[in-house]
């Protein structure tokens, strides 16, 4: 039994060592485990406005496919991506990524801001669009 206790005690110990080194030595900011961070430079992050992309076209694919909007649908128009202005990341199951989206009802009506959020398994080469619903303003 003692032998155990000491062998999980040196362990533990080898465990924070090596994350101590990890963190004293990693060039980014280091955040909690799961916890959202800002990207920065969103307006020319080429992989951000990709994703800000394809959340307003599966959102007008939606539409399309339920024959319009209805009164329930948050989004019940479609939609012209403009940009995404603002952008956060946070590690789950894949990366989830929380957009600020700005696009133009085909109205015409002028730009609206919308959140977005995006689930993207790189491994699965799959994203899915979680939520896409007006942003208060």
């Amino acid at each position: 039994m003692a032998r155990t206790a000491a062998t999980s005690s040196l362990l533990l110990l080898s465990i924070l060592a090596v994350a101590s080194a990890v963190t004293k030595t990693a060039s980014a900011p280091v955040t909690a485990v799961g916890g959202r961070r800002d990207i920065t430079n969103v307006g020319a992050n080429k992989e951000v406005q990709s994703l800000g992309r394809f959340a307003v076209a599966e959102h007008n694919r939606r539409l399309r496919n339920r024959g319009g909007g209805t009164a329930s649908d948050p989004v019940p128009v479609l939609l012209s991506f403009t940009a995404v202005a603002a952008a956060q990341e946070q590690v789950v199951s894949g990366v989830a990524y929380y957009l600020k989206v700005i696009a133009r009802d085909r109205s015409g009506s002028g730009d609206r801001p919308f959140d977005a959020v995006v689930v993207v398994k790189k491994w699965l080469r799959s994203k899915e669009l979680i939520s896409f619903t007006p942003s208060p303003k």
